[in-house]
């Protein structure tokens, strides 16, 4: 385990060792492939089978994975803090929140152009299932998940400020992921990727000194991320 501290609070900071990385890497990635060659369509079916009233629920669950809510909300309290309410320690957090999200946004991006994964609506529509290099149009950019992206950023990020609230935070990103699944967006093996990003780059940002002395007290141990 590595460790630093620095700063305010209780200003003990930890990010991932290597060890745990490659770890978590490993894992995730079993996990991804067992959801593409075994659980993706099951799931997918299952959630094409749902009353027409749960999906519609689902429908306005799904807009909190929406990354504009998140990037121009921290954006403005950053301001707010910086310039009005002198408190750079907040305005750091939030600045911390935002580069996870927009971050994590853009890896995510990259990563489903160059993927191509065709969505479930391909499937059932075309019966195409599986990858294509360089997709285009939104059919083809599946893998990863880009709400999961943000709503695991979002909550990893608040996990890291506020760790007593933690369960809460992982509870949205989850109702929010079950939510891509239902709506017929994304596989289940989409959403793990879109974990995967969000955890490591907030694991990379949060050991920053950008960040890390303004995080101190408020982090969550690396056994406690998913």
């Amino acid at each position: 385990m590595r460790n630093s501290s620095e700063g305010k609070g209780n200003g003990n900071t930890t990010s991932f060792s290597p060890r745990q990385l490659a770890v978590f890497t490993v894992l995730v990635g079993a996990l991804v492939a067992a959801g593409y060659f075994g659980v993706d369509l099951p799931v997918a079916r299952t959630g094409r089978d749902l009353d027409v009233n749960i999906v519609n629920v689902f429908q306005y669950i799904t807009v909190l994975g929406e990354a504009g809510w998140y990037l121009v909300g921290t954006a403005l309290l950053g301001l707010l803090f910086h310039f009005f309410w002198k408190r750079e320690e907040w305005a750091r957090r939030c600045l911390f929140i935002f580069t996870a999200i927009a971050a994590s946004g853009l890896i995510t991006d990259l990563i489903k152009w160059l993927m191509g994964r065709w969505r479930p609506k391909a499937y059932f529509d075309q019966q195409i299932y599986g990858f294509g290099l360089f997709g285009s149009g939104y059919e083809q950019t599946s893998f990863p998940s880009g709400h999961a992206t943000t709503v695991w950023a979002l909550s990893l990020s608040l996990a890291v400020i506020f760790p007593r609230y933690r369960f809460l935070w992982y509870g949205l990103a989850i109702i929010v992921s079950i939510s891509r699944m239902v709506v017929g967006a994304h596989y289940l093996s989409d959403i793990l990727a879109g974990l995967y990003v969000a955890a490591m780059t907030v694991n990379f940002l949060r050991d920053r000194p950008l960040f890390r002395r303004y995080l101190g007290g408020g982090v969550v141990s690396r056994e406690r991320l998913p």
